[in-house]
């Protein structure tokens, strides 16, 4: 007859035995869990390095480093971004800025279009880029300001829809150009890009970083989601052969710094 000693050590086997089982299964669960995570990982970013190479080969064609190869074009459309950043100048904005002002000096186009964000008097992007690029000799009534570039593609598709402006060059850099290009001629516009210089440091790492997901959703813009500029408006054409034209503000267009 089995003594109670040794059923108590089969009870305590079998325990033991479920014990294993279930942190086995655990085990397994969370390794299928995490090879799933790391599967669908690796498929968005293949997703996204190839939506972005699409983008670049698409627009690389159309996009100059060099003022005298560019071909003229009547307009410019400078993409908006803030001029300071963490105290300081932000070196995207000053070399877009140059860029135009070294288009129009060299007779590339006639006339600039400075788009962006305007939400309040107390940030401008139009505003203020009007106000360098005056200072940098551009004639005042050779610049129009666009309030309602929100986005790229509503300052890509509002130069044509609202100032009638089928053919323009893009001035921004490279990475942000040619995703600026990509949407123009996706919208069926004659647009080329002018490559404004890529300032060094970390500054550029991080915008390239968020420039992927950016192009992800210029595709999905484009190809699914059908998307339109926020505003649009009446028709507002520029006349090339007369004072600038008015394009009405989303808020208060006083110029000032835009803040952080």
């Amino acid at each position: 007859m089995e003594s109670g000693t040794a059923r108590e050590g089969r009870v305590k086997t079998r325990i033991a035995a479920r014990h294993l089982s279930k942190r086995t299964s655990a085990h397994r669960i969370a390794a299928a869990a995490g090879l799933t995570a790391a599967l669908l990982a690796a498929s968005l970013l293949g997703a996204v390095l190839c939506v972005s190479r699409h983008i670049d080969v698409t627009a690389n064609p159309h996009l100059y480093d060099n003022l005298h190869e560019l071909p003229p074009r009547n307009v410019g459309l400078v993409l908006g971004t803030s001029r300071n950043r963490s105290g300081g100048l932000n070196e995207f904005y000053s070399a877009r800025i140059e860029a135009a002002a070294a288009l129009f000096h060299g007779s590339k186009i006639d006339h600039i279009i400075v788009s962006g964000f305007n939400p309040s008097r107390y940030y401008n992007e139009p505003a203020v880029m009007k106000r360098d690029l005056v200072g940098m000799n551009v004639p005042a009534e050779c610049i129009t300001e666009d309030y309602a570039g929100l986005r790229t593609l509503d300052s890509v598709v509002r130069a044509d829809k609202v100032m009638g402006q089928h053919s323009f060059v893009v001035v921004s850099q490279r990475s942000h150009a040619a995703r600026a290009v990509y949407l123009g001629r996706e919208f069926g516009l004659d647009v080329i890009g002018y490559c404004a210089n890529d300032p060094p440091g970390p500054a550029l790492i991080s915008a390239r970083l968020r420039e992927y997901g950016a192009r992800f959703k210029a595709i999905l813009d484009v190809t699914v989601l059908g998307t339109q500029p926020m505003y649009l408006g009446e028709p507002v054409p520029i006349d090339l052969h007369s004072t600038k034209s008015e394009i009405p503000a989303l808020a208060d267009p006083s110029p000032g710094d835009p803040a952080d």
